[in-house]
């Protein structure tokens, strides 16, 4: 009888804690699925590039992303939005790419390397060929920070990568560079979003892991 009195007292401690420590929502933008980026971004020639996903909340949870937004005539900023469990779970192998772009009237909904949407544009850069006779992608002066903003470090994407992203892109693919340096397991997705990949992170208790270990123990 005592145990199943504290199992009832646990419940509903569960159940509080769950509600209380839900953070507010208010003036955090709803993300149900890529469909929306439209309704949250507004800019011409911009990209939202996923840097980092959690989850929060005990028994019913909640799931926000977080974006670094680029407008090609504007500027950068971080966005972190609510979003369903599907989107969440679905873009955990996305992290580190561009998951909308938008330039004129169209928009990609693909996961590309971040940039993308600005190769081969001559209102951004153009392609150079250095001393060695290698050929690059080089910004312009007036968008010079952009390789730090994408995410790049000293990567330059050349037209092999261009090439290959654009036959990607023709079949409706996810492109995640000609070795998968991007996404969870690239490695300039690792060193430029190290955010994501703190220890601690996934070191990550849940109270709901706690009492499942619990009622084993003792029923």
């Amino acid at each position: 009888m005592y145990k199943i009195f504290l199992y009832t007292i646990l419940m509903i401690s569960y159940l509080g804690l769950a509600k209380a420590l839900s953070p507010s929502e208010h003036g955090v933008q709803y993300l149900q699925n890529e469909r929306a980026f439209p309704k949250i971004i507004k800019g011409n020639q911009s990209t939202a590039i996923l840097i980092d996903t959690h989850a929060t909340g005990f028994l019913i949870k909640t799931y926000y992303q977080k974006y670094r937004v680029i407008s090609g005539y504007d500027n950068v900023e971080e966005l972190i939005v609510r979003t369903s469990k599907e989107f969440a779970k679905k873009n955990m192998k996305n992290i580190g790419l561009a998951l909308f772009a938008k330039s004129d009237a169209i928009e990609e909904f693909l996961p590309l390397p971040p940039g993308s949407l600005y190769l081969g544009n001559r209102e951004f850069g153009e392609w150079k060929t250095n001393k060695k006779g290698k050929t690059y992608w080089k910004f312009s002066k007036a968008f010079k920070n952009y390789p730090k903003y994408l995410g790049w470090g000293k990567f330059r994407p050349d037209p092999d990568f261009f090439q290959q992203m654009r036959s990607y892109t023709s079949l409706n693919q996810p492109y995640y560079g000609p070795h998968n340096e991007f996404g969870p397991t690239g490695k300039i997705t690792q060193t430029s979003f190290p955010q994501f990949f703190r220890e601690e992170r996934m070191k990550r208790v849940e109270m709901k892991t706690l009492l499942i270990e619990y009622f084993k123990e003792n029923f």
